[in-house]
């Protein structure tokens, strides 16, 4: 018994030693979408982060598969803006490292959204203006 436990823990410690990770931090006022890319430039993943969240990435591959042919790392992280625009580009991350977002290199904006709730308040208004009585000293 204390044989397999042994072999198991060893399995176990070996398989996690292949997985990398990248914690990512968006420290910006906006959402946007990290893209992680490996060394080669290939896509490895990619997740969305609201402003002022921390996640953590993982390559999670099967745990009993040996993993990808080729080298991951270093790391490179693309940041989009929810349109599609570029935030900014990190370059190169290791396993383990966090990411700051605004630490990266590129514009570091994003094209503002429009107020939804500002939008519904001037349907109302317009509709309220729509429903008011005539006034009877501007025939119209």
């Amino acid at each position: 018994m204390k044989t397999f436990l042994a072999c198991a823990s060893f399995l176990f410690s070996s398989v996690t030693l292949f997985a990398g990770s990248v914690r990512l931090y968006n420290d910006s006022p906006y959402k946007l979408r990290a893209v992680v890319r490996a060394a080669d430039g290939g896509y490895v993943g990619e997740m969305i982060l609201l402003p002022q969240a921390f996640n953590t990435w993982t390559d999670d591959y099967n745990q009993w598969s040996p993993g990808p042919a080729r080298s991951q790392t270093p790391y490179t992280i693309h940041w989009y803006c929810l349109d599609g625009g570029e935030y900014g580009i990190c370059t190169p991350i290791a396993t383990g490292a966090t990411v700051v977002a605004s630490g990266c290199e590129g514009t570091r904006m994003c094209k503002p959204q429009p107020q939804q709730e500002q939008n519904a308040g001037d349907e109302e208004e317009s509709l309220g203006d729509q429903n008011a009585l005539p006034n009877p000293s501007n025939p119209s």
